[in-house]
């Protein structure tokens, strides 16, 4: 049986989470021991995923080695066979690895021939961005770690394996459209249950303890008005410089209500006016001049913050009864302000959509396009309309597969697997951390 060849692994495994337990670091020592159970998944990605884990924990036994060794020479003990017994630890750990590259081993996990790369480098880089913050934050930024000591590092190792899942999942564009709205939609309920709580009076699941509005506008407005605390402009100018304007179809809390709503009543969307796109650049003006304008005049903070949720209401109403209409996302393309933003900043961003020449102009992509960017005129200069998220949802509505992601340098599916590696690894991290 393959359990018995792997017992190594789980040896290794049981060893490492002894050493974080003994240490008190709690929560590694529960990544250290449930970490094999990822090879329940059948996928070479999580055999993949589990080697790289071995071996970081076999420097994890270096660096212990090291560490008592110098004790125990400062203290002028004998170390010598400390550092026989820490050092073949630390050879076994890696050796551990190792025996996950048996065939036999390979094939009974491996159930699927899907490239494991993008699944691998999703896990990666979400557990490299979530442990960056976390050490560099004054305070407990991950959920876990303000309800159990260090157990940030458990929350980090599952958000890391969902991202890794996910990305399995949209590599197949024929799911990538029904998986995007899922985990938006978690992240959506994710956000405002934690909100609820909150207002509840469980300070915990507010990432400050104190309340903000949970508006897309007030991402701009609210540092305006208040000269101070530009963190989420930064963080939002930062992702749509790495991914465009996909902050808008993968990590905007409000945009899922909006194309569940638009695809709830119609199955195909309608063309907005033309004069949509000017219509929410005017919202952006009028919000900042209006943000400017409370500081300026002095305006408490109780009636900026109505004046923010009217505002919000309004956004809410427009779903409601345009988007159900249209079946096009008018919140998103014609009201939202920060929508705007993403789309022209979206343009720093070396991601883009584009359409080979040899399409024939079909418009089945259109029936699929909830942003209204592909119109006649989007699909006749052969690229998608200013109100393109980069969703992806198109790709699959094409037989001939004429749309297609471009990254400079790289072949339309490289640049496609590393938008989404990017783009799914950028979501788990905000799961993690994207709290009032």
């Amino acid at each position: 049986m393959v359990i018995f060849r792997i017992l190594p692994v789980l040896l290794a495994a049981l060893l490492l989470a002894a050493h974080f337990f003994r240490a008190g670091q709690g929560g590694l020592a529960l990544v250290s021991a449930g970490a094999p159970m990822i090879l329940l998944t059948g996928r070479l990605w999580a055999v993949r995923i589990l080697q790289i884990l071995l071996l970081v924990a076999s420097l994890v036994w270096f660096q212990a080695t090291l560490e008592f060794v110098g004790i125990r020479q400062a203290l002028g003990l004998p170390w010598t066979r400390l550092a026989l017994i820490l050092g073949t630890v630390a050879a076994f750990t890696a050796g551990s690895a190792l025996i996950l590259e048996r065939e036999k081993i390979k094939r009974y996990l491996a159930t699927d021939i899907t490239t494991s790369l993008p699944p691998v480098a999703a896990f990666i880089l979400t557990m490299i961005l979530l442990a960056i913050v976390r050490a560099k934050v004054t305070f407990p930024i991950l959920l876990l770690d303000r309800f159990f000591h260090d157990w940030g590092w458990l929350e980090i190792f599952l958000l890391s394996f969902y991202a890794a899942v996910v990305t399995e999942k949209m590599l197949d564009p024929a799911q990538t459209a029904r998986w995007r709205k899922r985990i938006w939609l978690i992240f959506s309920a994710v956000f405002f249950a934690q909100l609820i709580l909150g207002i509840f009076g469980l300070e915990y699941f507010l990432m400050t303890g104190q309340l903000h509005l949970p508006v897309p506008a007030m991402i701009a407005a609210g540092p305006l008005f208040r000269g101070e605390g530009f963190f989420m402009p930064i963080l939002f100018i930062s992702t749509v410089v790495l991914i465009g304007p996909a902050w808008c179809s993968h990590l905007c809390y409000i945009g899922a209500w909006d194309t569940a709503l638009a695809e709830s009543k119609r199955r195909t969307p309608k063309v907005l006016p033309v004069w949509r796109s000017e219509l929410r650049v005017a919202v952006l003006i009028i919000i900042i001049i209006s943000a400017l304008g409370l500081r300026l005049l002095g305006v408490s903070s109780i009636i900026a913050t109505v004046l923010g949720l009217v505002f919000g209401l309004v956004g809410v109403g427009v779903m409601i009864f345009w988007s159900r209409r249209t079946g096009s996302m008018t919140h998103c393309t014609a009201y939202c302000p920060i929508g705007a933003l993403a789309g022209w900043l979206g343009r720093i961003s070396p991601f883009r959509m584009k359409i080979q020449a040899a399409c024939n102009e079909c418009g089945r992509c259109r029936l699929k396009c909830r942003y209204d960017a592909l119109n006649m005129s989007d699909i006749q200069k052969r690229r998608p309309g200013i109100s393109c998220t980069l969703c992806g949802d198109c790709i699959v509505s094409c037989p001939d597969r004429f749309i297609e992601y471009r990254f400079p340098g790289l072949k339309p599916q490289t640049a496609r697997a590393l938008f989404l590696v990017m783009t799914i690894s950028l979501h788990a991290a905000a799961l993690g951390l994207a709290r009032i």
